[in-house]
């Protein structure tokens, strides 16, 4: 099945996407596998891949996660956005499997002791060496977690003593995160937190992580309705001219490697 528009429904708004050139439904096709035959069992290896072609797939790897957590993190309503750094003293910090694992049993510890409906979505981000990590992340319905101010505010990227800007955003720690410093502040706009999240989603790192899971989540976290349909253009132009003035956010983008537009609409129930 073809579609050309895609539409994704979030709590307070509603996302559409357009595509220039029709896209092909992924679907899960069985089949018999046949043994080969003696004159069929040869394999014809594969042609190498050119650099256009590497470079094609890297960008797609990427897109398809930062669309993912984008979604993800859009469907649901955030009270905190944290930071959670590794001390190399206390755990490896260049062990990616290792620091989700402890992340895992972190989350779940205070899932049982302190906010039993917690939602999370957690991000790792890579240092500039390449080597280390640390994790952003996302919380909602934290309970009873334990949150210490630190008498810091911040105001944008810059951080200030909250005697000199008590209105600015307060800055909180996270005691029970044992393995290096925390951070915690409020989120004022989902939307806004959810794009602020997804930039650390990057090349090196998703080809670093391939093969592996580039984010971890509760399993009470809420995910998109995702709906496509294949409309005539002219149909399509004209249900859209009808609505322009309920648009909240447009762009256009182009990507030519794969002739493709997407125009990409947003609008607030």
């Amino acid at each position: 099945m073809l579609y050309n528009v895609k539409k994704i429904e979030y709590p307070d708004s509603v996302h559409i996407r357009v595509y220039g050139r029709p896209v092909q439904m992924k679907t899960k096709i069985s089949a018999t596998v046949k043994t080969p035959t003696p004159a069929s069992s040869h394999k014809v290896p594969d042609s190498p891949r050119t650099k256009e072609q590497i470079e094609h797939s890297a960008h797609t790897s990427v897109n398809r996660t930062v669309n993912q957590i984008y979604a993800i993190s859009r469907s649901n309503h955030w009270t905190y956005f944290i930071t959670l750094t590794i001390d190399p003293n206390k755990l490896d910090n260049t062990d990616f499997n290792l620091i989700s694992e402890k992340l895992n049993i972190w989350t779940n510890n205070i899932k049982k002791r302190y906010a039993p409906d917690l939602k999370y979505l957690l991000v790792p981000e890579l240092h500039k060496d390449g080597k280390k990590w640390h994790f952003h992340g996302l919380f909602s319905d934290i309970g009873n977690l334990p949150l210490e101010f630190s008498g810091k505010v911040c105001v944008g990227k810059f951080i200030y003593d909250y005697v000199r800007k008590p209105y600015a955003t307060k800055i909180y720690n996270l005691p029970l995160w044992k393995y290096g410093f925390s951070t915690a502040t409020k989120v004022r706009d989902t939307a806004h937190a959810s794009s602020y999240i997804t930039k650390y989603i990057t090349k090196d790192m998703s080809q670093i992580l391939a093969n592996q899971h580039r984010y971890l989540a509760s399993q009470n976290i809420d995910r998109p309705v995702e709906k496509v349909y294949h409309i005539d253009n002219d149909i399509l132009q004209y249900a859209l001219e009808q609505h322009l003035d309920k648009v909240s956010y447009a762009s256009n983008v182009k990507i030519p490697f794969a002739n493709q537009q997407i125009t990409y609409l947003e609008f607030n129930r």
